[in-house]
């Protein structure tokens, strides 16, 4: 009789372990998912904010292009003005010329 109880009791002691193994288990798979959860929120966030970042360079940078390049070609039309200046006064005086001495 001894030996029946002995073997019962090791039966409920190796199921209670299995239960605890198995609750064990599950508490450990859930704390796995939080965490790689997290980590993908955390790696999400920073994507998001590495993409803002290189937006608003990128919006910057261009910015600063166009305001080069505006600048560059006003000074481009003001160099034109400057030399066309000269000519134009020289092609009005010639067709004034002709005008008066065709008259």
């Amino acid at each position: 009789m001894e030996l029946i109880k002995q073997i019962k009791n090791a039966e409920k002691q190796a199921k209670e372990t299995v239960d605890q193994a198995k609750q064990d288990a599950a508490t450990l798979l859930d704390e796995a998912k939080n965490q790689r959860a997290d980590a993908l929120k955390q790696a999400q966030q920073r994507r998001s904010e590495a993409i803002q970042t290189a937006v608003a360079d990128a919006e910057k940078q261009g910015s600063q292009q166009v305001q080069e390049l505006s600048q560059q070609g006003d000074s481009e039309v003001s160099a034109l003005k400057e030399a066309c200046s000269a000519k134009i006064s020289v092609c009005v005086n010639n067709v004034v010329s002709h005008l008066q001495q065709a008259l």
